[in-house]
C-alpha cells in the first residue's frame, strides 16, 4: 500500500509540473534564439507589422498598415511573454520550412485572407520557417489559423498594433495628410 500511495504522490508531482515549449526541434537544431513573426495584408483592417524577438527578451517591431503605430519600435518580452509566445508557436514549428498558400492549398482557399510568417532562429545557425496563408481550408490548418495569426498577443505589443479602433482612425489620419 505505501508502494502504491508514493508512486502516485511522484505521479502527481510529475503532472503538475509546467510543460515549456521544446528547445530543440525534432532535426537536431540547437536551441530556439530568436523567432520572426510577420503578418500579411488581407481585404480589409488587417494589421500588418513584422516582430523579431530574442530569447532575452529584447524585441523590434515594425508596423506597417492597420496598426497604432508605423515605423520601428523596440519592446522588451518578460521571460513569461517569451515562454508563452513560444509555447503558443510551438506546435506549428515544423521540422523544415512548409509553406502553406494557394499553391499547395489541398482544399477550398478563400482569396481575402491575412498570411503569416514564422521563422525560428536556432543557436547553432539554422532556421525553419511557416509560410502560412490564412485562406487556406485544408484539414488541421483551418482550425488552427488563429491560434496561429494571434501568437503575436503573447508579446507586449497592445499598444503598437492597437485595437480595430485605433487601425482605422490611424489609416484615416494617414490618408488625410495627417
Amino acid at each position: 500500500m505505501f508502494r502504491y500511495a508514493a508512486a502516485l504522490a511522484a505521479l502527481t508531482l510529475v503532472a503538475c509540473t509546467p510543460v515549456s515549449a521544446p528547445e530543440t526541434t525534432a532535426h537536431g537544431a540547437g536551441a530556439v534564439e530568436s523567432i520572426a513573426f510577420s503578418t500579411g495584408p488581407c481585404f480589409g483592417a488587417c494589421p500588418v507589422f513584422n516582430v523579431e524577438v530574442g530569447r532575452s527578451g529584447e524585441g523590434t517591431f515594425r508596423g506597417e498598415r492597420f496598426v497604432a503605430v508605423k515605423g520601428e519600435r523596440p519592446f522588451t518580452a518578460s521571460p513569461t511573454e517569451w515562454d508563452a509566445f513560444t509555447e503558443r508557436l510551438a506546435p506549428f514549428r515544423p521540422e523544415t520550412s512548409q509553406k502553406y498558400g494557394f499553391e499547395n492549398c489541398d482544399g477550398p482557399t478563400a482569396t481575402d485572407h491575412a498570411s503569416v510568417v514564422v521563422t525560428w532562429r536556432y543557436t547553432d545557425g539554422t532556421e525553419t520557417t511557416l509560410d502560412w496563408y490564412m485562406g487556406c481550408r485544408q484539414p488541421g490548418l483551418a482550425e488552427n489559423a488563429e491560434r496561429l495569426y494571434e501568437a503575436w498577443e503573447e508579446l507586449p505589443l497592445d499598444d503598437l498594433v492597437g485595437t480595430l479602433e485605433d487601425r482605422f482612425r490611424y489609416e484615416q489620419d494617414q490618408a488625410a495628410g495627417g
